[in-house]
């Protein structure tokens, strides 16, 4: 036998379905709004990251604008001045077939400390020295690493030194003028050890010594990601 069911019970029935749709909207909403909060803080994080970032960018520009103003006006007065000597206080001569130390300062600079390791250059740059000092019987003794040498540019190049030996024969102001002409070269020049024997009217020098070349610096402007 089946039973009435009464109004009074139908009507709780329907209020507890209303409420239990009210509940789960509610819930849906909720989450909702607290995902979409998360989303937007998160954002809100991310852009305030992202303008400080920016912000630091323009700063640097702005100091990197004016390191480059400076370095400017620095090469105009040191590189591209007519004055009639050079750093060296031998001529400052800018023609095509200038022979050191009669040159201009730029060359005389790019010369004082090459970007790659030439090791012709050099054994000829001794040659010169030692020809010019008069010494006589002249003797190079250095390892050519060319093939191992690192020319590559790098953020922060690091002077490397190349290692040689020289010997020869001469008098006093020869071996004498041959220091002078190490210690004025405008490639520099460090002499570790110098062996000397004889008299002032022929003496036999020994002498090892280093010099370096520098590989060039890269200008990279980096990148850095904002997260």
């Amino acid at each position: 036998m089946k039973l009435p069911v009464s109004i009074k019970h139908l009507q709780t029935s329907q209020t507890n379905s209303v409420i239990l749709s009210v509940v789960a909207i509610a819930t849906v909403v909720t989450v909702f709004c607290l995902v979409s909060a998360k989303t937007l803080v998160s954002q809100a994080a991310y852009q305030n990251r992202l303008l400080s970032a920016k912000n630091q960018t323009v700063k640097q520009l702005e100091t990197d604008k004016t390191s480059a103003q400076t370095l400017t006006s620095s090469y105009k007065a040191v590189f591209a001045s007519n004055e009639p000597l050079n750093v060296l206080g031998a001529k400052n001569d800018f023609g095509a077939n200038a022979i050191p130390p009669d040159i201009d300062n730029t060359r005389l600079t790019l010369n004082a400390l090459p970007v790659t390791y030439d090791f012709p250059a050099l054994i000829s740059s001794l040659s010169k020295i030692l020809n010019a000092s008069g010494i006589s019987s002249p003797s190079i003794s250095a390892t050519d690493e060319s093939e191992t040498a690192s020319n590559q540019p790098a953020a922060d190049p690091k002077p490397i030194e190349i290692k040689f030996s020289i010997s020869g024969n001469g008098n006093y102001d020869s071996i004498k003028r041959l220091i002078r002409d190490f210690e004025r070269s405008i490639r520099p020049f460090d002499i570790v050890s110098l062996q000397l024997s004889g008299s002032d009217s022929f003496m036999t020098v020994g002498l090892n010594a280093v010099t370096y070349y520098q590989p060039a610096k890269t200008l990279d402007s980096g990148k850095k990601e904002i997260r």
